[in-house]
């Protein structure tokens, strides 16, 4: 499943998640469509305590859109800076990027 971003129909502001007005116009009307995939502009693990379930670190990046939004997204492995990835949603709703 992928990620929607949304555009406002009256300035092109695109973001990400969703608002109910634009923050540069006040528009109240959207278009959303699909962001694929973007680069990483940030990473960073969370480590986990031992004993945890599902134990290891939790890799997560900020990710820039090729629409321009910046989404925080879980990998199953470490990323570098300048990294392309692709974006979707998985099972529990959550976005995930994985190297292209």
């Amino acid at each position: 499943m992928s990620i929607n971003v949304f555009r406002c129909t009256h300035c092109d502001t695109t973001l990400f998640p969703a608002r109910y007005l634009c923050p540069s116009c006040g528009g109240a009307e959207w278009s959303a469509f699909e962001a694929e995939g973007g680069t990483v502009t940030a990473a960073t693990a969370v480590r986990r305590r031992v004993g945890a379930d599902n134990g290891g670190d939790i890799h997560l990046a900020s990710v820039a859109t090729e629409a321009g939004p910046i989404v925080i997204a879980r990998l199953d492995s470490p990323v570098e800076i300048g990294d392309v990835v692709s974006l979707a949603l998985d099972a529990q709703h959550r976005i995930v990027a994985r190297r292209d």
